[in-house]
């Protein structure tokens, strides 16, 4: 065996916090540029190559992996690593192989073992509530798939289409009603398309890029960030929408920022689509990102819109109000279904003392009793949730099939599921801005 290696803290930046972990909830650093004014996918996974510092190496538990040759050979598509070389990726590889055939891959692109504690507190037990459930799952997925179904598949095409019909209809007709109608739709296809950029490439992802988003940078901020670290201060989907939603229950909360939220995320909400754009443009523009193809679609659309107009201002004006109603109906959506409630933990609460990974993801989600079942409601409203996250690569159609062990499983280890009602995720949301006292006892799910 190769002797245990300590990877040094050289490129540890100067403005990087050091204080005691006890101050963050198990994580060893604060993350570093969490509190830039600028908070993208790149600043959140630069940040976090300096915090795990492993050096040019993929860390898994406490072992470095050497993933160069097997860029081009990964089945899920060389983005996942090349965007995650030189950082911790143990919730990331747990959570996206199910079976163990990477697993059992791993050992070709050994480097050394690593003794320095990871910076993360969660743990993957073998007889812990993750892993168990994993070889729950593994058989029923072996049998059923992991990818689409049809019906999903037709449900994701026929959104699309029926926005593209809808906004070439707004421009013969000039209609701002069919616009705001196309842009909702529009939405909607985004939230289905977030279930396809989990997934290996595919070329359904880009319709998520539709948006002005880009299902690049969201494979980081929310794939990597937001569902490996739910409600923490590693959240990248906690830390971008401060000042305007501070989520955490700060004790310095301003009386502003507890209720005036009520009130002025009606402006920013319609603007959150052309905000993500400006940050990214411009990251594009110091040369931090590189331009990708799929980011020149909103363009695409545009020039098309402009063609089917009777004058490129007319086009300009649907165009903008399409992405208005869009970025109102996704963020609308977002921030309401599933991770915002006084019970939900956010960092800052007293957490579980077991910190198996899929229990702590539990204690950050609530599933919505509305939704639950039906395919339809699930694709465009995040449904499914607590599920999805446990496992973000499973195609939200095969989901159903994996509720009856998921429920065996949290029965076995006391683990009360419930669901709540959408009235109440949106009351909770606010209760929850609005909090700015932790939580003495660790919320929702207790292990027995």
């Amino acid at each position: 065996m190769a002797p245990h290696h300590d990877v040094s803290n050289s490129q540890k930046s100067k403005g990087h916090t050091s204080q005691n972990s006890a101050s963050f909830a198990g994580f060893l650093h604060y993350p570093t540029n969490r509190d830039n004014s600028l908070k993208t996918s790149h600043t959140w996974i630069s940040g976090k190559r300096i915090d795990d510092d492993v050096g040019p190496y993929w860390r898994i538990h406490n072992k470095l992996y050497d993933l160069t040759d097997f860029i081009d050979k990964h089945p899920g598509g060389k983005d996942w690593l090349l965007a995650t070389k030189g950082t911790d990726i143990t919730e990331a590889f747990e959570s996206a192989h199910i079976s163990t055939a990477a697993e059992n891959t791993l050992p070709k692109y050994y480097a050394k073992d690593i003794s320095t504690p990871r910076n993360s507190p969660y743990t993957f037990h073998d007889d812990g509530f993750y892993k168990m459930l994993k070889r729950k799952v593994r058989p029923i997925l072996k049998k059923v798939g992991r990818g689409p179904t049809w019906s999903m598949v037709v449900l994701q095409d026929s959104f699309a289409l029926t926005f593209m019909l809808l906004t070439v209809a707004a421009c013969l007709t000039e209609s701002y009603t069919l616009v705001i109608l196309a842009g909702i739709v529009l939405g909607m296809t985004g939230n289905c398309a977030h279930n396809f950029f989990h997934q290996r490439d595919n070329w359904r992802m880009y319709y998520f890029d539709l948006m002005l988003f880009s299902s690049y940078d969201w494979r980081i901020s929310h794939g990597l960030s937001h569902h490996l670290y739910t409600n923490t201060i590693y959240d990248i989907e906690i830390s971008a929408l401060e000042p305007i939603w501070e989520f955490l229950p700060k004790s310095d909360k301003s009386f502003m920022k507890r209720y005036g939220s009520w009130i002025y995320e009606q402006f920013i909400m319609p603007m959150a689509l052309f905000i993500e754009a400006v940050k990214r443009i411009y990251h594009q523009y110091s040369g931090d990102m590189k331009l990708r193809p799929e980011n020149l679609l909103p363009v695409v659309e545009f020039i098309l819109m402009a063609v089917v107009s009777s004058s490129v201002g007319m086009a300009f004006r649907l165009w903008v109000v399409l992405h208005m109603a869009c970025s109102y109906w996704f963020a609308a959506i977002g921030v309401v279904v599933a991770h915002h409630h006084p019970d939900i933990y956010h960092q800052g609460d007293a957490m579980r003392e077991d910190k198996d990974w899929g229990l702590c993801q539990l204690d950050a989600v609530r599933d919505r009793v509305e939704v639950t079942g039906n395919l339809f409601l699930v694709s465009i409203s995040f449904g499914d949730h607590s599920l999805h996250h446990l496992f973000p690569t499973v195609d939200h159609s095969k989901l159903p099939y994996i509720y009856p062990v998921f429920m065996e499983t949290c029965k076995e280890f006391g683990v009360p599921f419930k669901f709540m009602r959408t009235s109440e995720l949106i009351i909770g949301k606010y209760l929850q801005l609005a909090k700015n006292t932790p939580n003495v006892n660790p919320p929702g799910y207790k292990s027995s």
